[in-house]
């Protein structure tokens, strides 16, 4: 039986070839062919009235289309037609029902845009949007996103924080990998015309010789692919001492992850002044107010959950506070580095 990401990836494709035909849909066309759809490939009981609550209108008088209630979790969902243009209006709308409902959280969705609200930030309605998400996104990262956000076990253990902060440091990473195929490629390219060098490959690996880019960077420009141990482990663990900092991760190969596990250290410092530093000092802003990082003292952070990336290098840097070459970094129980367990460049 196909999984539950796998259900909802399968209903985004179909959604959006049947939207192709069907532009801009009305409300009751939206709830019918895309939210119910969706929330049922979520795992969802949309038969059941006490888990999906229709149109409920509480004690104050104000109504969201649905309630969604899951175990320990809980959110108000407001549906628009694909035509609206989600604003503070709705958003107060679905915000002021959640909160009347005990929960701090509420979805607005117009179809094709889905915006979280979250009840405890400060500030005017569309300050309250923890999170967007669009069915325009690249490739599948909407199905991908959505599948997270709308995971019933997450709702029902009542950890959809994590979840929500999961998605965002996604999207922040697609952004920071966006900027640096964006700013770096040139380049790449200019050493390559200014030294002969035969393919792009080649002179993102020079050009990270010569410090004209990081490591992170040259990984990213390639999006090398990462092989499978010859144990073929399901999960592989990994440490990495520098400084004070203590960091313990689990690669998993058939994903491409790198998990840097709760109650690893990193240095409480964030070397140099260029974007990637920039970007670096966002993530840790938000990690901070978000709890998953906590100060220890000056010169230690530490990690309060689980957070995943999509390199060692990345990881790496989340660590150190500076550009580090996650495959020279990491090392197995055994003491041998990542790179062991790196896919090699294939002619």
């Amino acid at each position: 039986m196909p999984s539950a990401p796998d259900r909802i990836r399968e209903a985004v494709t179909a959604i959006h070839d049947w939207l192709t035909h069907t532009p801009n849909p009305g409300e009751a066309v939206v709830r019918q062919a895309i939210v119910l759809r969706v929330l049922h490939a979520a795992g969802f009981d949309i038969w059941n009235p006490a888990e999906v609550v229709p149109e409920e209108t509480n004690a104050t008088g104000n109504r969201a289309d649905f309630l969604i209630r899951s175990g320990h979790g809980a959110f108000a969902l407001e549906l628009k037609g694909m035509n609206v243009t989600l604003g503070a209006a709705h958003y107060q709308q679905a915000a002021t029902y959640a909160v009347n409902e005990g929960t701090r959280w509420a979805i607005v969705t117009n179809g094709r845009v889905w915006a979280v609200l979250d009840e405890h930030l400060p500030g005017r309605w569309e300050d309250r949007v923890a999170l967007k998400l669009e069915l325009g996104q690249e490739g599948h990262t909407f199905a991908g996103d959505l599948a997270a956000l709308l995971d019933v076990d997450t709702w029902r253990a009542g950890r959809f924080p994590d979840a929500l902060h999961g998605i965002r440091q996604r999207q922040q990473q697609r952004l920071d990998e966006a900027r640096i195929r964006r700013e770096k490629t040139p380049l790449v390219e200019q050493v390559r015309q200014q030294f002969g060098i035969a393919t792009f490959d080649l002179a993102a690996q020079a050009a990270a010789e010569m410090n004209r880019i990081t490591e992170a960077e040259r990984d990213t420009l390639l999006g090398r692919s990462i092989s499978v141990p010859t144990q073929d482990a399901q999960c592989v663990p990994f440490s990495y001492r520098t400084r004070t900092a203590v960091a313990h991760a689990e690669y998993r190969p058939a994903a491409g992850t790198w998990t840097v596990l709760a109650g690893s250290t990193a240095l409480n410092r964030i070397q140099g002044e260029g974007s990637n530093a920039q970007a670096l000092r966002r993530r840790r802003t938000q990690q901070l107010a978000d709890g998953v990082l906590r100060e220890l003292d000056g010169a230690l952070l530490r990690f309060e959950r689980d957070v995943v990336f999509d390199s060692p290098s990345m990881a790496a840097v989340a660590v150190s506070g500076a550009s580090k070459n996650g495959w020279v970094c990491w090392k197995d129980d055994s003491g041998q580095l990542a790179d062991a367990y790196r896919a090699k460049p294939t002619s």
